[in-house]
C-alpha cells in the first residue's frame, strides 16, 4: 500500500493525484490521508511511468475542484478512482451519470453549490469601529470548505466596505483592494449584536406574510442549525404563533 498524504485543498491532492495515476498505482493501492507523514512522496512512489501524457477531460478538473471542498475524506479516493478510470479504462466515464462514483461525485457536487448559496444567503454583517475605522465581520457556519468559493460574492457585492467574514472552516477578508483567507476561528472570535440588528428585525417583518407560511418548506430553505447567526430569525416562533392564531 501507498500512503498518499495531502493537505485539504484541490491543488494539493491534484499534485498528488498525477504522480499516482502516472505511475500507474491503482486505487486500491492508495490511502489518502489529510495528515503530514514522515515519508515523502518520492520516497515511497516507484519512479517507473506508465502514462507518458495525462490527457483528462476539462469537465473532471471542473467537477473535482468542486468535489474537494466537501468536508468528507472519503473525496480524495473517490476523486482517483474516477480519475484512474479516465485515464485507465473510460475517457468517456463522466457520461456515464449511472455509474457509482460518478453519482456519488455529482452529489457531492450539489452538496458544495447548496452550501455556497445558503452561504450567500445566510451572512449577516455587524459593524465594528476599530481604532476609529468601520469594518464590517460577520459569523456563519458552513457545512463544507465553501469560503474561498463564496467570499468573491462578498467582494463585488461590498467592494466599497472592508470585511471579514469568520467561519469554523476558515475566514475570508476584504480590506478595499485584495481578498485574503486565513485559518477557520471559534464562534467565540465573532462580535455581538449591535444597531443593524434592528435593521435586520424590521425588514423581516416587513416581508413576512402569513398567509403563504409553511413552516415545512420554510426549515428547509431556512435550516434550523443556521438560526443562531441570523438576527432576524429570534422573530420567527412569534410570527409563527402569530400566523396559526390569524388563521
Amino acid at each position: 500500500m501507498i500512503h498518499a498524504p495531502v493537505t485539504n485543498n484541490f491543488e494539493s491532492w491534484r499534485e498528488t493525484a498525477r504522480r499516482l495515476v502516472m505511475a500507474g498505482v491503482r486505487p486500491n493501492e492508495v490511502v489518502w490521508s489529510n495528515e503530514t507523514q514522515a515519508a515523502l512522496f518520492d520516497e515511497i512512489v516507484a519512479p517507473s511511468v506508465v502514462l507518458k501524457n495525462l490527457n483528462v477531460p476539462a469537465e473532471f478538473m471542473k467537477l473535482a475542484s468542486t468535489v474537494a471542498c466537501v468536508d468528507d475524506a472519503e473525496k480524495w479516493p473517490l476523486l482517483y478512482r474516477i480519475l484512474y478510470r479516465l485515464a485507465y479504462e473510460n475517457h468517456n466515464l463522466l457520461e456515464i451519470e449511472s455509474d457509482a462514483d460518478v453519482r456519488a461525485a455529482r452529489l457531492m457536487e450539489k452538496a458544495i453549490r447548496r452550501d455556497v448559496h445558503k452561504f450567500h444567503a445566510f451572512v449577516r454583517f455587524r459593524r465594528l469601529d476599530c481604532d476609529g475605522k468601520e469594518i464590517f465581520v460577520a459569523w456563519h457556519e458552513p457545512q463544507h470548505f465553501t469560503v474561498e468559493r463564496a467570499a468573491p460574492f462578498f467582494q463585488r457585492r461590498f467592494g466599497t466596505m472592508k470585511f471579514s467574514i469568520l467561519t469554523p472552516k476558515g475566514c475570508a477578508h476584504w480590506d478595499q483592494k485584495q481578498l485574503t483567507f486565513s485559518p477557520a476561528v471559534e464562534k467565540s472570535m465573532a462580535p455581538a449584536a449591535d444597531e443593524m440588528e434592528d435593521f435586520w428585525l424590521l425588514y423581516y417583518r416587513s416581508i413576512f406574510n402569513p398567509f403563504r407560511l409553511k413552516i415545512r418548506a420554510m426549515k428547509k430553505e431556512l435550516p434550523v442549525r443556521h438560526w443562531p447567526t441570523l438576527p432576524e430569525t429570534v422573530l420567527i416562533p412569534e410570527l409563527i404563533k402569530k400566523a396559526s392564531e390569524s388563521n
